[in-house]
């Protein structure tokens, strides 16, 4: 395929002798975004009169995908067009389902997690959960799924309960930030609240935080008992207070060190 984000950084350079003087550097920048719109509305000969996105409209699901995968590969720019295109093909989920694993390439993994979820698919959701489990995976990778994963988190509730027990440290963590997104059930009130219970200093006050967003006013006594602690850095003191305020109860105490 014709390397479309090569044709505009010749167009924008066009651009530039077209408006030489005119703009000053910061200028220059607020225009990119516009020029690059402007430049995907505009027929280009290289791309045999087509604009971009009709160019990439001609090619197959498969090769869009495959050339996604190459460009990452190469380390090449991934035109936004390019981008675009995979998104508005629903029959691109298997394709890119097959690119979310720890083995693959870590970007373009991440690629495939983002365009499933602008596709709409929840096809991955079982090799979200596998890259969690795996402690090699990378950091952007699991993050990635970990998003997708609390924009969904009641749809994988029963399968990321069964798999908590074997999952590594780095796994439970991220697994417990789905957890905080689910509605309110006995055995995740459970889970996040012996994890709070049994977290170390400077890390009280992620899990306070996570009791937060999940909303069962019933760990309150938790949280109030847990503010009480002398030995609570500032942070964690601040965030368990938050919590308790957020959840509709009062703070029993003031952060004093070494109280």
């Amino acid at each position: 395929m014709i390397d479309v984000d090569g044709l505009f950084e010749k167009y924008f350079r066009d651009f530039l002798a077209e408006n030489a003087g005119k703009f000053t550097e910061e200028e220059l920048e607020n225009k990119v975004e516009g020029v690059y719109s402007e430049f995907g509305r505009t027929p280009q000969k290289e791309l045999g009169g087509k604009t971009p996105a009709q160019y990439y409209a001609g090619f197959s699901t498969e090769e869009l995908v495959e050339e996604l995968g190459k460009r990452v590969k190469k380390g090449q720019s991934v035109s936004d067009y390019l981008y675009d295109a995979i998104a508005e093909r629903p029959d691109a989920a298997s394709l890119l389902v097959g690119l979310v694993s720890t083995r693959e390439n870590e970007e373009l993994a991440v690629y495939a997690v983002n365009l499933l979820a602008a596709v709409g698919s929840e096809e991955g959701f079982g090799k979200y959960v596998e890259v969690l489990l795996d402690e090699t995976a990378g950091e952007s990778l699991a993050e990635s799924v970990t998003e997708q994963l609390c924009d969904h988190a009641d749809s994988v509730k029963e399968t990321l309960l069964s798999v908590f027990d074997r999952a590594g440290k780095k796994g439970r963590g991220y697994i417990e930030e789905i957890f905080s997104c689910m509605s309110v059930d006995d055995r995740v009130t459970a889970t996040l609240s012996d994890a709070f219970s049994s977290s170390p200093s400077g890390e009280r006050g992620l899990y306070a935080d996570y009791l937060a967003r999940y909303g069962d006013e019933r760990v309150l006594p938790l949280l109030i008992e847990g503010a009480k602690d002398p030995s609570l850095t500032y942070n964690d003191f601040k965030e368990i207070r938050f919590a308790i305020e957020a959840l509709g109860g009062e703070c029993p105490v003031v952060w004093k060190k070494n109280r």
